[in-house]
C-alpha cells in the first residue's frame, strides 16, 4: 500500500509539472491556474489509485469467499452429507430419521445436527452468491451437480425440520438462499447437462420431484421461495 501511495504522489508531481510547463509556454500561468491545476491533478490521481485499491480489495474478498466455499463443502460437512446421501438412497422417511425434533435421544440429535450442518453450509454458499461475493456461474459450473444432488437428498428431512419451526404455509426463511442456488443450478443442468440432471433425479429424487420434472416444474416448489429470492432469480434470468 505504501508503494501505491508513492506511485500516486510521484504521478501527481509529474502531471502537475507537465501541466504547469504547458501553461507557462502558453503564457497564461497565474496563482489561480496553479492552485486549480494542482487540486485537479492530485484528485484525479488519488481517485484512480482508490478505485484500483477497491478493486484489489473486492478481488481478495471474492477469493477468500471462494476458498471458504471449497473448505465448507469439501471438509466441514463431508461426513454429514454422505450420511444424508445414504438415507436418501434407502428412501428413509423423515419421521424415522428425525422423530421428535425436540427429543433427547442422542441418535436423533446426531441426525438433526447432520441436516442442520449441511443445510446451513449450502445456505452460506447461497448467501455469498446473493451478495455477489461469488459469481453464480461458478457455482453452476463447478458445483451445480452437488447442489442439486444434496438438495434432492436432504429435501424431505429439511422440510420436516423446517415445518417444526416455521409455518408450512409461508415461504421458507432460514434456508432460502439454499433454495435460490438450487433453482439456479437446476436451471443450468437442465439446459446444459440434461442427462446428468436426470441421473441425479433418478438416484435421489422422490416421486414428487420426478413428477415436477415431467411437468417442466422446479424441484423447489414455488410457494417455498421468499420474495427476495424470487427477485434475485428473476433478475438473473432463472425461473423456478
Amino acid at each position: 500500500m505504501r508503494q501505491l501511495k508513492r506511485i500516486a504522489l510521484s504521478s501527481s508531481v509529474v502531471i502537475l509539472l507537465i501541466t504547469l510547463w504547458g501553461l507557462y509556454r502558453a503564457d497564461i500561468i497565474d496563482k489561480v491556474d496553479i492552485l486549480l491545476t494542482a487540486a485537479s491533478t492530485i484528485a484525479t490521481v488519488v481517485m484512480a489509485i482508490t478505485i484500483y485499491q477497491l478493486d484489489l480489495t473486492l478481488k481478495q474478498l471474492r477469493f477468500e469467499a471462494l476458498n471458504r466455499v471449497y473448505d465448507i463443502l469439501n471438509n466441514d460437512i463431508k461426513e454429514e452429507l454422505n450420511t444424508i446421501f445414504e438415507w436418501a438412497k434407502k428412501d428413509m422417511r423423515a419421521e424415522e430419521i428425525l422423530g421428535d425434533t425436540k427429543s433427547n435421544d442422542n441418535s436423533i440429535k446426531k441426525n438433526i445436527d447432520a441436516v442442520r450442518y449441511v443445510s446451513v453450509a449450502f445456505n452460506k454458499v447461497g448467501y455469498y452468491v446473493y451478495k455477489d461475493f461469488i459469481d453464480v456461474s461458478f457455482i453452476q459450473e463447478e458445483l451445480g451437480g452437488l447442489v442439486v444432488k444434496s438438495f434432492l437428498a436432504i429435501k424431505p428431512y429439511l422440510s420436516y425440520m423446517r415445518n417444526q419451526n416455521e409455518s408450512p404455509e409461508e415461504p421458507w426463511f432460514m434456508r432460502r438462499f439454499y433454495l435460490m442456488i438450487t433453482v439456479a443450478c437446476e436451471s443450468y443442468l437442465k439446459k446444459h447437462h440434461p442427462q446428468t440432471f436426470e441421473k441425479i433425479l433418478e438416484d435421489y429424487g422422490r416421486d414428487e420431484d420426478k413428477t415436477a420434472y415431467k411437468n417442466k416444474q422446479s424441484i423447489v416448489p414455488d410457494k417455498w421461495l421468499a420474495d427476495d429470492v424470487k427477485s434475485w432469480l428473476k433478475k438473473h434470468g432463472f425461473k423456478a
